[in-house]
């Protein structure tokens, strides 16, 4: 009996089609999946979107927890979306199209809500923040941009680890490789931002962040 090959034409349609199919029904999904990112019971404040920008192994998903536990948000990680969403990640454009329809939807529903929302991506390109920053506009949600910065040995150091063991939680796919390629990409930077130094400090870099959030 011959073994049937599947050829690369149908799996990119099959992969296709599954994008599209989760761009489509992104609101029926949200409701899964906002359970599974820990909403704040209530509101805690006024409805608030923290964008996080940084290269990757600079400790984004790091800071973003220890932020949204400080101030009772949402945290909306879109390396989680991804690995909820996909079995085997491709980053091909429609399939980073479908995560972000889904994790724009649920930022739109968490900030209608009134949740401090903080979002965990890279951020780092202009025309991929822009989307975000409209679903914080029509909320008329505060929006608030946070560079997330680490020494470079530190950021070699991390991802180097998880090549060798991911850490629980860890959903990026993000090597030395990826974060070379981005760094030398560069950073369209924002007209206001805030720096976020992930390092000894780095609770005291928090609590800065949530004083400019009371």
């Amino acid at each position: 009996m011959k073994r049937q090959v599947r050829s690369p034409r149908r799996s990119r349609d099959a992969a296709l089609a599954q994008t599209r199919a989760i761009a489509e029904h992104s609101r029926e999904l949200v409701a899964q999946i906002r359970d599974e990112i820990g909403v704040p019971e209530r509101p805690n404040g006024r409805p608030a979107l923290v964008m996080l920008m940084g290269f990757p192994g600079t400790g984004k998903t790091h800071c973003a927890r220890l932020l949204a536990r400080r101030v009772g948000a949402a945290h909306v990680a879109t390396d989680h979306l991804r690995s909820r969403l996909f079995v085997a990640a491709s980053y091909a454009a429609e399939e980073n199209r479908a995560v972000f329809s889904v994790a724009e939807a649920l930022v739109e529903q968490l900030l209608a809500e009134g949740h401090i929302v903080v979002l965990d991506a890279t951020n780092l390109i202009a025309d991929f923040r822009a989307p975000m920053e409209r679903v914080a506009s029509r909320a008329a949600a505060a929006l608030l941009h946070v560079l997330v910065v680490a020494e470079d040995a530190d950021v070699r150091a991390r991802l180097a680890a998880r090549a060798v063991a991911r850490g629980d939680g860890d959903h990026s796919d993000a090597d030395l490789g990826v974060y070379d390629r981005m760094r030398a990409r560069g950073f369209d930077a924002p007209e206001r931002y805030v720096e976020l130094r992930n390092g000894t400090d780095v609770e005291a870099q928090i609590e800065r962040i949530a004083a400019s959030l009371a």
